[in-house]
């Protein structure tokens, strides 16, 4: 009778380990394009990044890269529109498999999330009406409407500004960058803060309205984001974005989108507005 019972236990321990070793076994990594498909992140109110056209088709550089890069991977791309100031919490519930939606790379990010290298220079610049007085620098937002993308680095850059250095400005949030521009033209805000490509791309449409007023205040290059665990595809993401590069296609895109090659010479040396 003592034998059996230690033979049950036996086989209760037994038993526990091999699923205690199947469910350790679960915990590898599984390669989200395993299905075919590369599924992205984006909002698309990022003009020249990502948008809708006048058929309500998405374009934009980031739309041609991701494109690009679901085929050198060897998958087809799916792309998923979603609100920005909810965009990390999607790629975190697993509705996509990476954001590739103009992210700026800061050391925060970088905790938080896998981020590739950067494939865009970036930084936040003042953009002005040409009919009013250029703001050349931080301090002279002081006591005027400044308007950003809610929840983008501008967005916390401009809060910096008010909490740590006491800059005086109105901060006004916009869910998308069309309609911050609508606003300054409209004279109902005084400047812009916002990423430097897009700046640019807006006063290159309407250079008779706006400009492009400051140096950067930061660098803060653009790079595409995964999920912090998901090292192994984040890493072939990431040599799949360098042969990209390697071939000539960023260089070719860059070229379509901003008129000039924004992929080459990146700093990594990272500075946010504190």
């Amino acid at each position: 009778m003592m034998k059996k019972k230690k033979l049950a236990v036996l086989c209760i321990v037994v038993c526990a380990c091999a699923a205690f070793c199947f469910a350790g076994c679960g915990t590898k990594q599984e390669d989200p394009i395993a299905d075919g498909t590369l599924s992205i992140g984006t909002n698309a109110t990022y003009v020249p990044l990502e948008y809708r056209d006048d058929q309500n088709n998405l374009v934009g550089f980031d739309k041609d890269l991701g494109d690009a890069l679901a085929q050198k991977l060897g998958v087809k791309s799916e792309w998923v529109d979603t609100a920005w100031d909810g965009i990390f919490n999607g790629l975190g519930s697993g509705q996509y498999d990476c954001i590739i939606s103009g992210v700026s790379i800061t050391s925060e990010r970088q905790k938080n999330f896998y981020m590739t290298d950067p494939y865009i220079a970036n930084g936040i610049v003042i953009v002005s009406r040409k009919d009013g007085t250029a703001a050349t620098k931080a301090s002279d937002l002081n006591g005027k409407k400044v308007g950003v993308q809610i929840e983008t680095t501008a967005d916390t850059a401009a809060e910096a500004m008010k909490t740590n250095d006491g800059n005086t400005m109105e901060i006004s949030k916009f869910d998308g960058m069309m309609d911050a521009f609508a606003a300054l033209e409209g004279k109902t805000i005084d400047y812009i803060l916002t990423d430097e490509p897009v700046g640019q791309y807006y006063t290159s449409l309407k250079p008779d309205v706006y400009s492009v007023t400051s140096d950067s205040l930061s660098n803060e290059p653009i790079g595409i984001c995964m999920k912090k665990s998901d090292t192994e595809f984040g890493d072939k993401v990431n040599q799949a974005l360098k042969d990209l590069k390697d071939d000539g296609t960023m260089a070719k895109l860059s070229q379509k989108w901003f008129k000039k090659d924004l992929t080459q010479n990146i700093s990594t040396d990272l500075k946010t507005i504190e």
